[in-house]
């Protein structure tokens, strides 16, 4: 059944609240790897990339995109191989082909992000569901679908 609306509904803030409960395996204090540092050259300072979600160059870090870099250990790594062909962000995983993902901090599993849109309050990939932040990263130009936690309503939500 294909459900048609009949009335518009107008634009307007939704707040959430989310709670959840993560289980992290026992791991490594985090440092950073050699393979996590020249992956991070190449993708900010040699491709000089800019932010998957807002374009931006400023503030940018580099995001373990595919799997957390505290979940590595409960990754199964093919899986974490099949996921990177299809989210395949910068064509790595086609260059690379099957070769095994063997650590977090390969090529195929990181994205550039800026400080803002990585942990933001209310529009970083660690604090909003990635519905909405993809949301945010395919937005109209003009159009703010995340805001920075208490701020006002955007002005195309106002009654």
């Amino acid at each position: 059944m294909i459900m048609v609306a009949t009335d518009p509904v107008a634009a307007h803030d939704q707040r959430e609240t989310i709670s959840i409960d993560v289980e992290y395996p026992a791991h490594a204090q985090r440092t950073e790897s050699p393979e996590f540092t020249a992956n991070k050259r190449t993708l900010v300072t040699k491709l000089d990339t800019p932010c998957f979600c807002c374009g931006g160059k400023d503030h940018r870090e580099v995001h373990h995109f595919l799997i957390e870099w505290a979940e590595w250990d409960f990754a199964d790594p093919g899986k974490v191989l099949q996921m990177a062909h299809r989210l395949d962000v910068y064509g790595y995983a086609a260059q690379l082909g099957d070769k095994p993902i063997a650590s977090p901090d390969d090529i195929r599993n990181l994205v550039v992000i800026c400080a803002s849109c990585h942990r933001g309050a209310g529009t970083g990939i660690h604090l909003v569901p990635f519905p909405n932040w993809m949301a945010q990263v395919v937005a109209k130009e003009g159009i703010t679908v995340l805001k920075p936690t208490g701020s006002a309503a955007s002005p195309e939500a106002q009654p």
